[in-house]
């Protein structure tokens, strides 16, 4: 998406996985019998993300498929941006994107359109909220330019 600019930046090697203020952490471990394959964990201050963990569980991603791997890793940046899920049911049809629970993940690798529309619309509207003196409320959303 045009929403993001992103840079990676190779760092030593946080066994602890913490969380740094202006950054999305990424680490693999093994975390343990911990019952989550992958997850992401944001600090949200004013409604602002100011840091994101995203962690891989090599206890249950260790031996499997490249896919599942890939669909992991998709799924919890994603999150780290402040995606949503956009299903929650791994046993109905693949939506075609990675914030869409599913055990058959190599139909879910990738973002998708829908993800693309909401990062657009997260990070490239201006949003401005007046009350009136009714007690109306006015929302102007408008498009910021890159």
């Amino acid at each position: 998406s045009d929403a993001l600019v992103l840079t990676a930046e190779k760092v030593e090697v946080d066994h602890d996985c913490e969380r740094v203020d202006g950054v999305m952490v990424v680490c693999n471990a093994n975390f343990g019998a911990t019952g989550w394959v992958g997850i992401n964990e944001n600090e949200i201050k004013r409604g602002v993300i100011v840091s994101s963990v995203a962690k891989m569980n090599e206890y249950y991603l260790l031996n499997a498929e490249y896919d599942h791997r890939r669909y992991t890793m998709c799924h919890e940046l994603g999150h780290g941006f402040g995606l949503p899920h956009t299903d929650e049911n791994p046993y109905n049809a693949n939506l075609g994107n990675c914030l869409d629970y599913t055990d058959d993940p190599d139909e879910n690798l990738y973002p998708g359109d829908v993800n693309m529309r909401k990062l657009s619309n997260m990070y490239l509207t201006k949003r401005r909220r007046r009350v009136q003196e009714d007690g109306t409320i006015l929302e102007t959303t408008h498009l910021i330019k890159r």
